[in-house]
Parts: C-alpha cells; structure tokens; sequence
C-alpha cells in the first residue's frame, strides 16, 4: 500500500500495524448494524489491513529472500497466499450459513490476532539487531 513497508527497515512492523488494523474492521463487521456509514468504515479499516499486509509481505520476501532464488520465493509466496484464501474463504462462508455472519468475522479477527502474537517476537528481535 503506497510502499509503506518500502520505507521502514522492518517489514514486520508494517505487519503488525496490520494485524491490528485489519482485525478491527473485521469485528467491526461482525457487530455492525447494516447502515451504510458504520459499514464503510469497516470496509476501510480491513482494506488498509490488507493492503499493508499484501505490501509487508512481499517486502520481506524481496528483502529476506537470496536473490538466486527470489523468484521461487515470490512464486512460494503466492501459492501460500492463493491456499491461505482458499481455505479461510471456505471456512468463514460455512460459518456464515452454518453459524451467522457475525462469527465468521469474529473467526477471520481472531486469526489476523493470532498471527500477531506470532509475529510481535520477531518485531523485537529485527530492531535489536538494526540498533
């Protein structure tokens, strides 16, 4: 998104910023009311989160990965992605008919949570080194 991640030593920091964007707009979703203005501001807040998320990514492959290989690593990269889609999209569109949409949101912002919690650990040590 605009190079963001282009512009931070870290990779991993604009990934955070994500993680905690993105789930904001996808419980949004999952406790909104159907009025048009609270949706688009959840509409926006999980756009950004994905835009950022989609940028941090391919700079830390372009950034991390060697460059005999970088070319592997972005076709790595979005074969993981095109699953990860496959797989969330499934799941969330069963809860959606199975359970309600309101859970299938909740799912996908727990997740997106989840991922950062993973991630954070990797923030600290990537500014320690940089320092």
């Amino acid at each position: 998104m605009l190079g963001l991640a282009d512009r931070f030593p870290e990779a991993a920091a604009v990934f955070c910023a994500a993680e905690i964007i993105g789930p904001a707009g996808e419980r949004g979703f999952s406790l909104a009311d159907a009025s048009v203005g609270f949706l688009a501001i959840w509409f926006v807040l999980a756009g950004v989160g994905i835009g950022f998320v989609e940028t941090a990514e391919t700079a830390a492959v372009a950034t991390h990965a060697p460059e005999e290989i970088r070319g592997s690593a972005f076709g790595l990269l979005a074969a993981t992605q095109s699953l990860g889609n496959l797989l969330a999209s499934g799941v969330a569109g069963i809860l959606w008919t199975v359970v309600s949409p309101g859970v299938a949101f909740a799912w996908a912002a727990c997740w997106m949570t989840v991922s950062l919690v993973t991630l954070l650990p990797q923030l600290g040590r990537e500014r320690r080194s940089t320092r």
